[in-house]
């Protein structure tokens, strides 16, 4: 007797409400690359006094975003079904982001910052392949991380603003 050994038709299966990342969600996220893309802009501008405040500026908002994804880890924390180790985690990437923007010229500070959201998206992946954030999240950790990591890419690239001598 012979069965049929064709696999079910997913085609039509719908995403559950996991999968689909929330439409503000995204929103913002995808928001939040703005100021990477246009500091970067205004670093490769050539006008003196803008470049110069846009590498600033993208390495302070870097900063902030780099905490900004560690706190998500806090906030998971607090629900309680999470181990207290995750505090541990969630203040990581802002004391990893301080240091470089205190400490280092700008440019090597814009780079630094790369590793730590490059570091972020490891925890997160493992904490997503673990269940413990949802899996669009996840999706949209992947393209943001990507965005933010080439922004500050692109600013720490763009020719000094100032002339020397």
């Amino acid at each position: 007797m012979k069965t049929n050994s064709t696999p079910p038709d997913t085609s039509t299966q719908t995403a559950t409400p996991e999968d689909v990342a929330p439409p503000l969600a995204s929103l913002m996220g995808f928001g939040g690359l703005i100021p990477f893309f246009v500091c970067a802009g205004a670093a490769h501008s050539g006008v003196a006094p803008w470049a110069g405040l846009a590498l600033i500026i993208c390495g302070i908002y870097g900063a902030v975003i780099l905490s900004f994804v560690g706190a998500v880890h806090w906030g998971l924390a607090m629900r309680g079904d999470r181990s207290q180790r995750w505090f541990i985690w969630s203040v990581v990437p802002a004391l990893y982001a301080w240091p470089p923007i205190v400490f280092l010229d700008t440019r090597t500070a814009l780079l630094a910052l790369v590793p730590g959201f490059l570091l972020c998206w490891s925890v997160d992946r493992r904490a997503a392949d673990a269940g413990l954030i949802p899996a669009w999240y996840m999706r949209l950790r992947h393209m943001l991380t990507l965005g933010a990591s080439m922004g500050l890419a692109a600013a720490s690239l763009a020719p000094s603003p100032f002339l020397h001598g």
